[in-house]
């Protein structure tokens, strides 16, 4: 009896306590920073503004064959983008070759391509991984943009042959081909010597020719031989005096180029009087006299219309003719008799 009164009163004392826990406001709860879930947090991240894109050309590849495999890098104009390029090996192929092709703008973005040659000797299925592509946009830090990966397929060359089973030994070696490029030298040499020779021979057979030739003629031989010829065309007999005169200061410059070296055609009178009066002739004084008055009085026939008399020819012919006797040198033959005889030696 006294445990079962104890134990009401117990109950009676507990009833108001309760009553006041469910009156009372409820506490407050404050999550716990590990708990507590930002926006931030749960949204997704920004896509990346430079897309990467791996293709293989179409066609069965077999093991052994080489394909190429090509990777696209498009971002919008501005971005700094930095193309990982490996040398050897992409995946489980190795690299024969690569290289860029030029960039180009499609859709408002910059696009880089890359090219691969590559070649596997595993067959199955592979995934070719596209090389690592960083960017930059202005005012951050380098960022590495999504990959692509590409499936490549290699068959093996096994399952098209009809007796797969067959395997055949390997075939003995081959000799290697003979290196003609000595052989091919030397006959060059001898071909090149061969050559030189001939013509160093020819040139001096030449040289031989010329030496045992005939000495040139003298000046004043040729220059006679052409004061004879104008002599018999009679032109001052006819009246033809500025021609006469002209072929006979022809002859006499002519003379005077090969007799002393003097690019006489080429002067002046006055140019020419001046060259021989600095010596460049040697020309004694009154051979430049009875040159002046040659030249002098032909000039005027030639360019003033003087009009000469046949005493005049007669007198220049003879003025010519002593003028190559006097200065043609030890060697001459004197002509001046038979030269002086003038325009009316030929009538």
């Amino acid at each position: 009896m006294r445990l079962a009164a104890a134990l009401l009163l117990g109950l009676v004392l507990a009833t108001p306590i309760a009553r006041a826990d469910e009156a009372s406001p409820a506490p407050e709860l404050t999550a716990s920073p590990e708990t507590t879930t930002s926006p931030a947090a749960t949204a997704s991240p920004a896509p990346s503004p430079v897309t990467v894109q791996g293709s293989v050309e179409k066609g069965p590849l077999t093991i052994g064959q080489r394909f190429r495999y090509t990777i696209e890098v498009a971002a919008p104009t501005g971005i700094e983008m930095q193309l990982a390029q490996p040398t050897e090996r992409l995946g489980d192929f190795d690299i024969v070759d690569f290289g860029d092709a030029p960039a180009v703008e499609r859709d408002g973005k910059t696009v880089i391509t890359r090219w691969f040659q590559l070649v596997g000797y595993a067959t199955g299925n592979h995934l070719v991984e596209s090389p690592p592509v960083r960017y930059r946009l202005p005012g951050e830090e380098l960022t590495e943009a999504p990959g692509d990966e590409t499936l490549v397929e290699i068959a093996s060359l096994l399952a098209q042959e009809p007796n797969a089973s067959d395997i055949r030994d390997i075939k003995p070696p081959e000799e290697p081909p003979v290196d003609w490029r000595p052989v091919y030298l030397v006959v060059g040499c001898l071909v090149a010597f061969a050559l030189i020779g001939f013509l160093v021979l020819r040139f001096l057979s030449r040289s031989n020719r010329v030496a045992a030739g005939p000495p040139p003629r003298p000046a004043h031989e040729i220059a006679h031989e052409e004061l004879a010829r104008l002599r018999a065309r009679g032109l001052a007999e006819e009246g033809a005096f500025k021609e006469y005169y002209s072929a006979l200061t022809g002859i006499i410059r002519s003379y005077l180029e090969h007799r002393f070296r003097l690019r006489a055609p080429e002067m002046t009178t006055e140019e020419f009087l001046m060259v021989t009066a600095r010596g460049a002739a040697s020309l004694q004084s009154s051979h430049r006299a009875l040159l002046g008055d040659f030249l002098s009085e032909s000039d005027l026939v030639k360019f003033a219309r003087h009009h000469p008399t046949l005493a005049d020819a007669e007198r220049a012919y003879g003025a010519a003719a002593r003028f190559v006797d006097e200065t043609a040198g030890a060697t001459t033959t004197s002509r001046a008799t038979d030269s002086r005889e003038g325009p009316h030696a030929s009538r």
